[in-house]
């Protein structure tokens, strides 16, 4: 339940360092009274539509005593609220354990069904693809009417430092929050960056080896809104409280920004740096220390490599080489069963990446540098953050907001970035999660600096669809389908159905192709397509036969673009609140033929069709094929992926002339 997550915890491959066992007791609470308002309640004028209303939440983060916890009430109003019943907790790779679970539903007429369930491991997938690791429990015999009280506790190690993060938006609208954290014991100082306000020391403590002196935080609120701090001098505490009424929920519309980073929240964090800039570089240097001493722990490493890798080989077919060995190795991060998150076994060394034959994501690509440096092929590693996820914010001080790893190699004197730790992603192509964006990269002096990955091209993500179709005298359509998925097209979908049976692998792609053509076709699958192959096309080819044409009198209309028959105006809004969004560059080919009855001749055939920007290109054409045929071809590509919502109208003008195009 995205909505009521606690904190995003970094989703690093080391998660398995800190795996935290769970402790589950259902207690009996002392619930808030439920008010008549609230009982009454069956809509939400703020939010038309609402399937469901948050009517109190509150989270508090104690590091004095290293715990967390959560409360909240929702009213179920509509069947489509039922589904946050669900409770998921995200796991991270902070350590913690569960304890005090109690929850309970409330019927309209009274009665109250207390939780039963206990808290289970669960990969989830969430908005833009990312998977996260979950603790995950149900409320009991949720209906529409409800109203669901849960409360639950995560407890953190002692002398550990757990800056929350305040999501304070969700999809819902929310009648009041409260957050609150006390931070651990301080000492009144100056604060460097603030002077206008008072600022506490952290007594005794460190963090990744240096001195914390204080603590901060990232207000992403509305004007004049920000958190409040209060002090007890007799006990020199200190500690952050906001409170909020009515609350909107963020707003939803079509390839939005992940919602990490458009939502209202507030991102704390201890620092050892007055500015970011020191912050960044001392943190890159901690971590290129770290990451050399565990790719230097190699024995076996150079042996293991002159076993596949020939001295007469060329550099890249040494990378390739090693690519496709790394690949091949058990890809501990990459669950593959979204009902059962495993536990990763901890590595120190590549040498123990190499042995087991096994490694997360950041351990394979670790192991994947360390072999190249083995074959006297310059590499170096990037830490970046999920784009899925989230965006990076220099002022953010705090390397949590870095989930993954990745490789760069010097080939004819130019970077090549590789990430064999994803699972099925080809060579040459980075994973859109960590393309795009901003972290940090190995200078290879001990230190590390600010800089960007690559973003995708439309290059490394194509769709090529090919059809041939009969039409008869009544309009309906027979025919084949070939479909080609490359790049991270290809990719997308091999994650998709690596768990799945041969018959779910079917469903999923016959699901995808019944979704683009005429309603009421049939599609059935009649090849094996490679699912298991990395670098090759995932070519997928159907039978399809349902309805196409029109009968006007004499006539028959015949809409050429048959891949777009179900298609919505994908910006159909004339104002835009949230930037553009999509997750990766990408390409549609696609090629029609149409063979018409005996009798029949085309009577009409509509223009050809062109549209560019400096990011986008469009382009149709159809002429006549023999004697009583026709082939149509379509080009769309998009080569830019975030957009500024001043660009907006110049973004939905090209898509409005796509949809014009289709329409024909």
């Amino acid at each position: 339940m995205s909505s009521f997550q606690i904190k995003h915890f970094r989703s690093l491959l080391v998660l398995f360092f800190f795996f935290g066992f769970v402790v589950f007791r259902s207690i009996a609470a002392d619930w808030p009274a439920i008010s008549q308002e609230a009982k009454a309640m069956t809509s939400v004028p703020q939010q038309p539509d609402a399937p469901a209303v948050i009517l109190y939440r509150e989270e508090t983060t104690d590091d004095t005593k290293n715990f967390l916890t959560v409360y909240f009430r929702i009213k179920v109003l509509t069947e489509a609220g039922i589904k946050y019943g669900d409770v998921e907790i995200p796991v991270g790779h902070h350590p913690f354990t569960i304890s005090q679970v109690s929850g309970r539903t409330v019927h309209a007429d009274g009665r109250i069904i207390p939780l039963e369930d206990q808290p289970v491991d669960k990969v989830v997938v969430r908005d833009h693809g990312v998977r996260m690791h979950v603790k995950a429990f149900t409320l009991s015999s949720v209906q529409v009417g409800s109203i669901l009280d849960c409360r639950y506790s995560l407890h953190f190690p002692e002398g550990s430092r757990n800056a929350p993060e305040w999501l304070v938006q969700s999809e819902l609208f929310e009648k009041r929050v409260v957050f609150k954290f006390v931070p651990t014991k301080y000492q009144p100082k100056i604060d460097t960056l603030r002077p206008d306000a008072q600022s506490f020391e952290v007594i005794g403590n460190t963090m990744g080896g240096e001195p914390v002196s204080e603590y901060s935080w990232v207000n992403h609120l509305p004007a004049g809104k920000q958190p409040e701090e209060h002090v007890t001098p007799e006990a020199l505490y200190k500690w952050v409280e906001l409170e909020m009424n009515d609350v909107p929920a963020f707003p939803d519309e079509p390839f939005m920004p992940p919602s990490g980073s458009v939502r209202w929240r507030v991102n704390f964090f201890y620092r050892n740096q007055a500015r970011a800039e020191d912050y960044w570089k001392r943190a890159g240097k901690s971590w290129d220390k770290e990451l050399e001493s565990f790719l230097n722990r190699k024995r076996g490493i150079s042996e293991a490599v002159n076993q596949f890798v020939a001295s007469g080989d060329t550099p890249e077919i040494k990378v390739r080489k090693i690519y496709a060995a790394v690949s091949q190795l058990e890809n501990q991060s990459f669950a593959s069963d979204t009902n059962q998150a495993s536990t990763p076994t901890p590595s120190v060394g590549v040498e123990d990446v190499m042995q087991r034959r096994s490694g997360t994501h950041d351990e394979l690509n670790r192991l994947f540098v360390a072999m190249l440096r083995a074959a006297g092929i310059p590499a170096t590693m990037m830490w970046v953050p999920d784009r899925g996820r989230a965006t990076f914010d220099l002022g953010f001080m705090s390397t949590d907001q870095l989930d993954a790893e990745i490789a760069i190699v010097q080939l004819g004197g130019q970077d090549v970035f590789l990430d064999p730790g994803t699972k099925f992603c080809p060579y040459g192509v980075l994973n859109w999660h960590y393309a795009g964006t901003r972290g940090l990269r190995e200078r290879g002096n001990g230190s590390a600096e600010l800089a960007d990955s690559p973003a995708s091209t439309y290059q490394q993500a194509m769709i090529q669809r090919v059809a041939r179709l009969q039409l008869t005298e009544k309009g309906s359509m027979e025919g084949t389908l070939a479909v080609g998925f490359s790049g991270l097209e290809a990719m997308v979908r091999r994650q998709q159905g690596v768990n799945m049976s041969a018959e779910g692998r079917k469903k999923l792609l016959e699901d995808e192709v019944r979704g683009w053509l005429p309603a009421g076709t049939s599609v059935a699958l009649t090849n094996s397509p490679e699912w298991d192959k990395t670098e090759a096309t995932l070519v997928a080819k159907f039978k399809v036969a349902g309805p196409l044409a029109t009968n006007s009198g004499q006539r028959l209309v015949v809409p050429i673009r048959v891949f777009q028959a179900t298609a919505k105006p994908r910006f159909p809004a004339v104002q835009r609140t949230n930037s553009i969004y999509f997750d990766y560059a990408s390409r549609q080919l696609d090629e029609v033929h149409i063979i018409f009855p005996g009798n029949a001749e085309v009577e009409k055939l509509p223009p050809a069709e062109q549209a560019k920007t400096s990011y986008a290109m469009y382009a149709t054409e159809q002429k006549r094929e023999g004697a009583n045929g026709l082939v149509c071809t379509r080009d769309l590509a998009l080569n830019s992926v975030l957009f500024p919502t001043d660009e907006y109208n110049e973004l939905k003008d090209f898509y409005d002339k796509v949809a014009a195009g289709d329409g024909q």
